[in-house]
């Protein structure tokens, strides 16, 4: 407060001569009732990153972009960040080559009348590639903290969601005949609430697991993820098992779908991660859940 009020314009702009004290305020705003106000309308992302959006060297905005194009001419292509623009394309070639590769057969197919639940297929499907991606990427960075180090969590967070989600779809077929609830609605239900508990608990219990040795922080990373990914692995099989029953024809496409959002997830997760943070990454994996089971592959549908 003292500084603001010292500082006024006549004293302003004396180091960084500008054609206005945009520096001064810029400071002036940031220290004042409402910074967020001024966050907001800047045309360049300069809040300050966080653990959750942790991208120092991210600024760009996209309603900025049509501006800086128009000022190529002016010096406002070196403003451009040309990887989160490279993102994007990438993004977007791999929806259109998905969606000619994949839903363009499927069509196909479904116009012969041999694939009655080709729909159903493709949004269960299309959902449980972008959930799992979406759960998967966002750990890792969670757990980067808690672990120390960007390549211990990736080998950890990955490889543990691989081996337990494949024990998890080994067992999916048993875990479908002990419960008389449907197996993928509970099972998309063990998945919500274990995601909903660790996005509230995880940085509260990190904090107080953190000074364990290395090796014990790593075995605690596994025990947490073991659960979760088990469930995470059920949806899969359980669904391509429904398929085969209904329409065996689609079953290469119901592989074919997956994969493609796979890919597409890695790339949208990233995105999502850089301009709203890795909690709105997980939510839309539990919101992509909830949609496949909602979409649950069935005859004559």
């Amino acid at each position: 407060d003292t500084w603001v009020s010292m500082g006024d314009k006549q004293v302003a702009n004396r180091h960084n001569v500008l054609a206005e004290p945009y520096l001064f305020d810029a400071a002036t705003a940031l220290l004042g009732d409402d910074p967020d106000e001024f966050l907001s309308a800047y045309k360049f992302h300069v809040a300050p990153a966080t653990d959750d959006r942790p991208y120092f060297f991210h600024f760009m905005k996209w309603r900025v972009l049509p501006e800086l194009l128009r000022m190529r001419s002016g010096g406002g292509v070196p403003l451009i960040e040309w990887g989160t623009i490279i993102l994007a394309a990438t993004l977007v070639q791999a929806a259109l080559v998905s969606l000619v590769l994949v839903l363009a057969p499927l069509g196909v197919l479904k116009r012969s009348g041999r694939g009655p639940s080709f729909a159903r297929i493709a949004v269960y499907f299309l959902a449980l590639g972008l959930a799992f991606l979406f759960v998967e990427i966002a750990f890792m960075q969670r757990f980067a903290l808690f672990l120390s180090h960007p390549l211990y969590a990736i080998a950890v967070v990955l490889s543990a969601f691989l081996v337990f989600a494949g024990l998890g779809s080994g067992a999916a077929k048993r875990f479908g005949e002990r419960w008389r609830a449907p197996p993928i609605a509970l099972a998309v239900g063990c998945i919500v609430a274990i995601a909903a508990v660790y996005l509230a608990l995880l940085p509260t219990l990190f904090d107080w697991l953190r000074p364990l040795p290395e090796a014990a922080r790593i075995a605690v990373s596994i025990g947490l993820i073991a659960p979760l990914a088990f469930f995470m692995g059920m949806p899969f099989p359980l669904g391509l098992a429904r398929v085969a029953q209904a329409a065996p024809a689609l079953v290469p496409w119901a592989w074919a779908i997956n994969g493609c959002a796979s890919v597409i997830a890695a790339v949208l997760a990233t995105l999502l991660a850089v301009h709203w943070g890795f909690t709105v990454v997980v939510a839309l994996a539990l919101a992509f859940y909830v949609v496949a089971a909602a979409f649950v592959p069935r005859s004559g549908s």
